[in-house]
């Protein structure tokens, strides 16, 4: 009897420390198990994926914008002038922003230098007077502004003796300050405001409309320069004239202007 409950309670020892271990091979077991890592995002990409973001969307609108007021003003008025606009009466760039008259009167020049140029009868009043050369190939320059008017530098300088030449951008299908030259008429007056504000009043004596080629180089170099009435001095105003060439874009004719100076 003692050794079977010697042997019983052997048994009962055994299980209460396998009892015991088990939960050790538990835990140890449980180690084994994946486990799933924790995500972390850093202040710094968070905002940077934001601003990205915004600026993303930012742009998209901006070109879907574009791509709709294009296509709204794609042949209208404006598009088709602005476009016409971007060469002059010989083709060259120009450019046609109109002066607001803050900024006509803001024009200064030396006070021996013609500043302004007006013909009331055509409703032209204080055009700025620019400085003008010839171009490379010896024709004469046009202001850059197709509302300026400019005084060629190797004529004379207005009010003094000799003739006085000044060219602007005219064409009756463009925009320029001479398009309306073509209906100036004789004993039309002509006056010009100098940097010191000294005012020249001339009086239109004749007009002549040349062809362009030899035509117009004939009176440019011969009736041009010289004054309609010999030893007085005289002003002469050019612009083109006449259809306008698309293959060749310039106008097929010159208009030349001949005025006295008035005593």
């Amino acid at each position: 009897m003692g050794k079977i409950i010697s042997k019983n309670t052997s048994s009962t020892s055994k299980s209460s420390t396998d009892n015991t271990k088990s939960p050790k091979t538990t835990k140890k077991n449980s180690l084994r198990l994946p486990k799933i890592r924790k995500l972390h995002f850093r202040p710094g990409y968070i905002i940077g994926a934001v601003i990205l973001s915004i600026l993303a969307i930012f742009f998209l609108r901006v070109a879907i914008w574009e791509h709709g007021y294009f296509s709204r003003m794609e042949g209208s008025e404006r598009h088709t002038t602005e476009s016409s606009q971007a060469t002059g009466d010989d083709g060259e760039h120009i450019d046609d922003h109109e002066p607001n008259s803050t900024e006509v009167a803001e024009y200064i020049v030396a006070p021996d230098k013609p500043r302004y140029l007006s013909i009331p009868s055509l409703g032209i009043n204080n055009s700025r007077i620019v400085e003008i050369g010839l171009k490379p190939n010896g024709e004469l320059s046009t202001p850059y502004n197709i509302y300026d008017v400019g005084w060629y530098t190797k004529s004379a300088l207005p009010g003094a003796k000799g003739v006085s030449i000044i060219d602007a951008h005219g064409g009756a299908q463009g925009s320029g300050i001479f398009r309306s030259l073509p209906r100036i008429h004789q004993g039309a007056t002509i006056n010009i405001e100098m940097g010191d504000g000294r005012m020249y009043t001339y009086t239109v004596v004749d007009l002549a409309t040349k062809a362009i080629g030899d035509e117009a180089n004939d009176y440019m170099n011969k009736s041009a320069f010289s004054s309609p009435t010999p030893g007085k001095s005289s002003l002469t105003l050019i612009t083109c004239t006449g259809d306008y060439w698309l293959s060749s874009r310039t106008y097929s004719h010159r208009l030349f202007v001949r005025a006295i100076l008035q005593e």
